[in-house]
């Protein structure tokens, strides 16, 4: 089991890392390009997400006292790609708005119509949408946990049935073993009761042939 969280772990630092390795690099690039860094970013924060979920599930396998420090790294991984996906995430409410926007778009919103009613309408607009995006998207991760829970919850359950079925099994052996055991006391008591009966009846034969042995010598002096 932990060399399998080692392997996921070592498959999530390297997804960490080349997302990182592009956030650096955003900055620098644009037109398709950029496009096409922004979908690696994307999915290599969904790679690093399913590698921690493959380590959840692989610390459950372990034995209760190793859980505490693996559970301690998934945590701080988690942290790091919350940190990247919280920097993608602000990459992209941007390139919506300028995309919108247009030349007109400024981060400081001192652009040309950054003042006008209309234009802080749109961008009210654009940040309930970002807001919208981002509670889909944790909305989407709940349901993948639950379902990663409910999994660990069913091969919990298929493993207590399996145990319940030995132990009914040992309870059916122990069972069987007793109406033995049982079977063999009365074959005893049997042969014991058997063994008395002969001794009895050998100690009557021995007594008739003393009897007759007495009589036979009387017969002869009388």
């Amino acid at each position: 089991m932990a060399d399998l969280f080692a392997n996921y772990e070592s498959d999530f630092k390297f997804a960490l890392q080349e997302a990182k390795s592009k956030l650096d690099q955003i900055s620098t690039i644009q037109g398709d390009e950029r496009k096409l860094y922004l979908k690696g970013i994307e999915n290599a924060i969904e790679e690093g997400l399913e590698m921690i979920d493959q380590m959840a599930i692989e610390v459950q396998n372990l034995p209760t006292n190793q859980r505490s420090s693996y559970n301690t790294k998934i945590r701080q991984y988690k942290s790091q790609v919350d940190e990247s996906k919280s920097r993608l995430n602000q990459i992209l409410d941007n390139e919506d708005k300028r995309e919108l926007f247009g030349g007109r778009y400024s981060d400081n919103g001192n652009g040309e119509f950054g003042d006008s009613i209309h234009d802080q309408q749109r961008k009210q607009l654009l940040n309930n949408n970002s807001s919208l995006e981002r509670s889909s998207q944790r909305l989407k991760d709940s349901q993948r946990i639950a379902l990663e829970t409910e999994s660990v919850g069913g091969d919990i359950l298929n493993n207590l049935r399996t145990q319940r079925e030995q132990i009914q099994g040992s309870r059916l052996t122990l069972s069987t073993a007793d109406t033995y055991v049982d079977k063999s006391i009365k074959t005893l008591k049997s042969m014991s009761r058997r063994l008395v009966a002969n001794k009895f009846i050998s100690y009557a034969i021995i007594g008739v042939l003393i009897v007759l042995i007495f009589l036979v010598l009387a017969s002869k002096f009388w």
